[in-house]
């Protein structure tokens, strides 16, 4: 099977999309013969791309290298994938994440309706991104879910990894021994961050005066979590560390006692899946995330964390109220949910997945396709 691969988003650009493309098209190309065509910098330039890909799919790819199917790493790339299944009269499907289904521009969600309902299939990342999809009018029989993965090594930190950390924290002149508990991820409205220090951490406080929130990542929220900060009296126990290298990352996994997911539903945004929680998962962290949008496909109850309603404050100050008094029932649930993370979620597994996908329209092409 010969396939071509389509990305926007893709390293050297950061974040959970371009990490998602990268490994599930890297292992493609292992198991088939692929073409990819990516572009792994700012959006600013995306319809130089996208003209750049109709051409080199059209007339820069040799009769040798055309396609049997035609995958797209995301929504937005839906129209394309439409125009070039008309031309070259081959498969095409296309892995929806979530926001790229839901930008709050009524056109934009005309084209990409139009264009995902006649594409043949469309790969949601989780339940509730596939079912998204369907309710944008795509068939169910288009449909299908494929989670998306982790590599567990790379997220178990290194004793120089927690030294570092602890090394970090110390310069920022916080006691060591404090109880940590930690978010990983862009500081959007969505991530609930803001909601979360107003809403938790000021009843977290109170049993709890020296315990420490740390939040790795940047974003457009930032004053607005500085705010919530300052009306919450919490500037003493809220560190915005901004982004950080991954072994430090790791390294503060290491010496935190749980992950938080607060998420807060959003119009016109949505959480697709949380792969960051299953990296905290794979460094032994007990995760507590609002049970909203893709998240539950990510963190099951009972299995590598807790659900909570995202609205309930109570609910999430119960939940890691037990984690951070009960230390024996902190470990047991870490030790659980990095064994079930590594067992359930891998890039190996969701690739083998996309692979027989794949494999399956260009067999059906045969018959709904000439050459």
């Amino acid at each position: 099977m010969k396939l071509l691969c389509i990305s926007r988003k893709y390293p050297p650009s950061v974040g959970g999309m371009q990490r998602m493309n990268y490994e599930v098209i890297q292992r493609l190309a292992s198991k088939t013969d692929t073409t990819v065509i990516k572009w792994g910098h700012t959006q600013i330039f995306l319809p130089f791309f996208l003209l750049y890909s109709i051409f080199r799919s059209l007339l820069f790819l040799p009769k040798s290298r055309r396609p049997d199917v035609i995958y797209l790493g995301d929504a937005l790339l839906a129209p394309l994938g439409l125009t070039l299944k008309l031309i070259l009269r081959r498969p095409v499907a296309v892995t929806a994440h979530g926001r790229d289904l839901t930008f709050r521009f009524p056109l934009y969600r005309t084209k990409i309706s139009f264009s995902l309902k006649r594409l043949d299939r469309v790969i949601g990342v989780s339940r509730h991104t596939t079912e998204l999809c369907r309710s944008m009018g795509v068939p169910p029989d288009k449909c299908v879910t494929i989670n998306n993965g982790v590599n567990p090594e790379e997220h178990v930190p290194s004793p120089e990894d927690i030294s570092a950390a602890g090394e970090r924290i110390k310069a920022r002149g916080i006691e060591p021994d404090r109880p940590i508990i930690m978010t990983v991820g862009r500081l959007v409205k969505r991530k609930g961050i803001a909601h979360f220090i107003e809403a938790v951490m000021t009843l977290l406080m109170q049993a709890h005066p020296k315990l420490l929130y740390i939040v790795v990542g940047e974003g457009k929220e930032k004053r607005a979590i500085e705010a919530a900060m300052r009306r919450a009296g919490a500037e003493n126990n809220v560190l915005l560390a901004g982004r950080l290298p991954h072994h430090l990352v790791r390294g503060l996994m290491g010496i935190s006692k749980i992950f938080v997911m607060p998420n807060i539903p959003v119009p016109g945004d949505v959480e697709g899946f949380g792969i960051a929680a299953l990296e905290a998962s794979c460094a032994g962290l007990p995760v507590v995330a609002s049970g909203i949008e893709g998240i539950p496909d990510a963190v099951v109850e009972g299995e590598n964390g807790f659900l909570v309603p995202a609205d309930d404050s109570r609910r999430f100050v119960a939940a890691i109220e037990m984690l951070l008094r009960d230390e024996r029932k902190r470990r047991e649930v870490g030790e659980c949910a990095k064994k079930f993370t590594a067992e359930r979620y891998s890039w190996d597994k969701s690739a083998r997945r996309y692979l027989e996908e794949l494999q399956q329209l260009a067999h059906d092409a045969g018959n709904r396709y000439s050459r």
